[in-house]
């Protein structure tokens, strides 16, 4: 059974690129986050739609053309686990 998921309103959070790197304030917390790839593509394919893993794949493949190489889905995975504990995404 998939789990799904949706990120934080993107109204709550200014984002500001820096070199290889992505800052995020979240507004909420007051809190600055540096993210680096893929995190900035993960949450862009977000949106504000309640997701998948399998969903987050398929659209930055589609997005990037990119070649799925089987385990994209568990990196996605472990990228979601993370912006859950930063509180950027949550599990519903």
């Amino acid at each position: 059974m998939s789990q799904y998921y949706c990120a934080a309103d993107p109204n709550g959070l200014i984002q500001h690129e820096l070199d290889s790197m992505t800052l995020i304030f979240q507004k909420s917390s007051g809190i600055t986050h540096m993210v680096a790839d893929p995190v900035p593509a993960i949450l862009e394919v977000m949106r504000e739609d309640i997701v998948r893993p399998e969903d987050i794949v398929r659209r930055l493949t589609d997005q990037f053309d990119l070649q799925d190489e089987g385990d994209s889905e568990a990196i996605v995975l472990a990228r979601l686990t993370e912006l859950c504990a930063l509180g950027l995404v949550e599990q519903v």
